[in-house]
C-alpha cells in the first residue's frame, strides 16, 4: 500500500478526448488542428513547423508556406496526415512568423498565420535516450504487450519535455501539470506547449505525473492502477512515449494520433491472472468523490471504447461484477453521465477489497451514440483472477519481459534478473541470449546487480563518449574499482568480453559487496586448458571457481579466450548475487 502523502497523482488531460485543441470536423469533411509551434518559445533550433490536416478523401493541390516572408518548401505527409517543414539550417534566436496557404481539390482553401520564438539556448539536436528512459520504455511496453496493442517508442522531444517538467517540479517543489512563467526551469504552461517547445510533431499529447515513488516501475504501476491515469497507458493510438525523473518527481508524456479504427479495451484484460485485490484510492481528482468515501477499495476495472468517430453519448444500461459463486460484488460505477472526467470509458470500482485467489466476471451492457446519430451497442462479458498472495501482484509480467527466451536453458535466470531491472534488452523486448555480450553490457549488469550509484557523464575513458552505450554504468564501475581501462585511457565498450575477463570483473564485484571472510586457499584447477588462462586473470579464475560462481565447459575446458554470451552473463550475475 502506498502512503498517500508520498504518492499523489494528478489528473491527466487527454487532449484527443477533451478536444481542447481540435477544430471540429465531421467524418466526411476536412479538418485540422492549430499549427505547431505556435505562440511559444521553442528550445530546438531546427523545429518542425507543422499543422495536422485530415483530408477525408480530399487531396492537397498546392501548399504555400512562408517563414518571415520567405517561401520555404513544405509538404504533406499522408501517413502522418500533416503539412510540415523542417529548416535545413538552425534558426537564429528570435521571432518567426509563418504564413500557410493550402489549396485543396474542389476549390477549397485553408489559410493560417502564426508566430513562434526560437530561444537563446535552443539546441540543434536533443539528447539520445538515457538507459533509464530505455528501461522505462521496456517496462511500459509489458503492459502494452499484455493488452495486445502497439508498443510505445521513445520520442526524443517527449523525453526532453518530460525531463524538463520533472526538473521544474523538483526545482520549485511543486507537484503540478501547469508551469508558471516566473518559476525556475519554466519551459511551457501545459504539456502540449512543452512538447511543442522541444519540437514534438503532432497534436495528440497527454501527460501523467507522480511523486514519491521509489522508481519508475513503482510510478508506472501506480499510474496504471489509478483508473483515470490508466486511460493514457491503454489508449492504442498513443505510439510515442517520453519519460523524465528528478528527485522522485516522475513525468510521462504520450503522443500519437486520432483513433484509426474503433477498439474496445478492458482492464484487467480477459483471463488476466495475478490481479491486485485492492487500490488505495489515491488519485486527484478522486473517482470516489461521488460516493462520500475515501481510502482502500477493490481494484478498479475499466472499459473503454476508443473510436475514430466523435462520440456524443456513452450510456450504460447494466453493469455487474460477480465472484465465482455468482454472488454480486457491491461496486461504484462511474459513467460519462456522472463523471465529467470520462468520455469514452466507464469505471467499475468494488466498494471493498476483492478476495484473494478468486475469479471474477464482469458484465457491461450499454450503447454509444455518435455525433452523426449512429448507435453502437456495447455488450461485454469477461473474467479475471486475483492474486493468491499480495507479493504475486503482476506476476504475469515475467511472460512479457523478453519474447525470445522461452525454452532457453538460461530462461529462469534471465527472467528473474530482467524482472528486477538488472538486465536490459538488446533491442526492444529481445534479450538475444545467444549473442556475445560486450564489455559495456556486462558492466551495466554488474552495476545494476550491486546497486551502484551512477552520476552524470564525466569523460573518464577517451572512447566512452557521452552518447556511448552504457557510459554512466562504465564510469560507475570504474569509480567503484570494479573495472579498469586498457592502459591507454580507453575501455573498448563494444568489444565482446572473454570468459577470463568476466572472472576478474566478477571477483572485483564480490570483493566490493561480498562477505568479508578470507578465501583460505586458491584451488588447483583441473581444466585441461588451464595454461591458456592469462597470468593477470589466473588468481580471479581460481577464486571464482572455488566459491562456485564460474564453472568450466562440459568438455573439461575453461575456455578462457572464448567470448561469453548474454545468457552466460545473466547466469554469472545471478550466481554472484546468490554468493553475496
Amino acid at each position: 500500500m502506498k502512503n498517500k502523502f508520498q504518492y499523489i497523482l494528478l489528473m491527466i488531460w487527454i487532449l484527443l478526448i477533451s478536444g481542447i485543441y481540435a477544430v471540429s470536423y465531421a467524418e466526411n469533411a476536412e479538418g485540422y488542428f492549430p499549427p505547431q509551434p505556435k505562440d511559444i518559445t521553442v528550445l530546438v533550433s531546427k523545429p518542425t513547423i507543422s499543422m495536422q490536416l485530415f483530408l477525408n478523401n480530399n487531396s492537397v493541390k498546392e501548399i504555400d508556406m512562408k517563414l518571415n516572408g520567405k517561401s520555404v518548401t513544405a509538404q504533406y505527409d499522408e501517413k502522418q496526415q500533416m503539412v510540415f517543414y523542417v529548416p535545413k539550417k538552425p534558426l537564429k534566436a528570435g521571432q518567426y512568423k509563418v504564413d500557410l496557404n493550402i489549396a485543396l481539390e474542389g476549390q477549397k482553401f485553408i489559410k493560417e498565420s502564426w508566430k513562434f520564438y526560437v530561444g537563446k539556448n535552443a539546441v540543434e539536436e536533443l539528447p539520445s535516450p538515457s538507459e533509464e528512459q530505455k528501461k522505462a520504455l521496456n517496462y511500459s511496453n509489458r503492459y502494452r504487450r499484455l493488452l495486445g496493442i502497439s508498443e510505445f517508442k521513445l520520442n526524443d522531444s517527449l523525453n526532453a519535455a518530460a525531463m524538463a517538467h520533472s526538473n521544474y517540479m523538483a526545482l520549485n517543489k511543486k507537484f503540478t501539470h501547469d508551469e508558471f512563467t516566473n518559476d525556475k526551469g519554466f519551459t511551457g504552461t501545459q504539456a502540449y506547449n512543452r512538447a511543442g517547445a522541444f519540437g514534438y510533431i503532432g497534436n495528440f499529447v497527454a501527460e501523467n505525473v507522480s511523486s514519491g515513488s521509489k522508481d519508475y516501475q513503482d510510478a508506472i504501476d501506480g499510474l496504471i492502477d489509478a483508473p483515470y491515469h490508466r486511460l493514457a497507458w491503454i489508449y492504442p493510438y498513443y505510439l510515442d512515449l517520453g519519460y523524465g525523473a528528478k528527485d522522485q518527481y516522475y513525468t510521462f508524456n504520450f503522443g500519437g494520433k486520432k483513433a484509426l479504427e474503433d477498439k474496445m479495451i478492458v482492464y484487467p484484460i480477459e483471463n488476466q491472472t495475478d490481479v491486485a485485490v485492492s487500490w488505495d484510492g489515491n488519485e486527484i481528482p478522486n473517482p470516489l468523490r461521488f460516493y462520500n468515501t475515501t481510502g482502500t477499495v477493490g481494484y478498479p476495472i475499466s472499459l473503454s471504447y476508443f473510436s475514430k468517430n466523435d462520440i456524443e453519448k456513452f450510456t450504460i444500461e447494466k453493469v455487474t461484477l460477480k465472484n465465482s459463486k455468482g454472488v454480486l460484488v457491491d461496486s461504484y460505477v462511474n459513467t460519462p453521465q456522472k463523471d465529467d472526467k470520462l468520455h469514452d470509458s466507464i469505471l467499475i470500482i468494488p466498494s471493498k477489497p476483492l478476495e484473494k485467489g478468486e475469479k471474477y466476471t464482469v458484465f457491461v451492457k450499454g450503447k454509444i451514440t455518435f455525433k452523426d446519430k449512429k448507435v453502437k451497442d456495447i455488450v461485454k462479458t469477461w473474467s479475471f483472477t486475483t492474486v493468491k498472495e499480495e507479493k504475486s501482484k503482476n506476476e504475469w509480467m515475467k511472460k512479457y519481459i523478453y519474447k525470445d527466451v522461452k525454452g532457453h536453458w538460461a530462461q529462469k535466470d534471465i527472467l528473474d534478473l530482467g524482472e528486477s531491472g538488472i538486465l536490459s534488452p538488446k533491442f526492444n523486448n529481445l534479450y538475444k541470449p545467444d549473442d556475445k555480450i560486450t564489455r559495456a553490457e556486462f558492466t551495466e549488469f554488474i552495476v545494476n546487480a550491486l546497486g551502484l550509484h551512477t552520476k552524470p557523464y564525466e569523460g573518464i575513458f577517451k572512447d566512452v563518449k557521452k552518447d556511448t552505450n552504457k557510459a554512466v554504468y562504465i564510469e560507475a564501475a570504474y569509480r567503484a574499482g570494479i573495472i579498469k581501462g586498457m592502459g591507454d585511457g580507453s575501455f573498448h565498450p563494444d568489444r565482446e568480453i572473454r570468459r577470463e575477463e568476466i572472472a576478474v570483473i566478477v571477483m572485483k564485484a564480490y570483493e566490493k559487496k561480498g562477505s568479508k571472510h578470507k578465501i583460505n586457499q586458491s584451488p588447483v584447477l583441473s581444466f585441461i586448458d588451464k595454461d591458456d588462462i592469462a597470468p593477470w586473470a589466473l588468481k580471479d579464475v581460481k577464486l571464482a571457481y572455488e566459491i562456485g560462481i564460474i564453472k568450466g565447459r562440459d568438455t573439461g575446458k575453461f575456455a578462457p579466450k572464448d567470448f561469453a554470451t548474454r545468457a552466460e552473463g545473466a547466469v554469472l550475475v545471478k550466481k554472484l548475487l546468490e554468493k553475496i
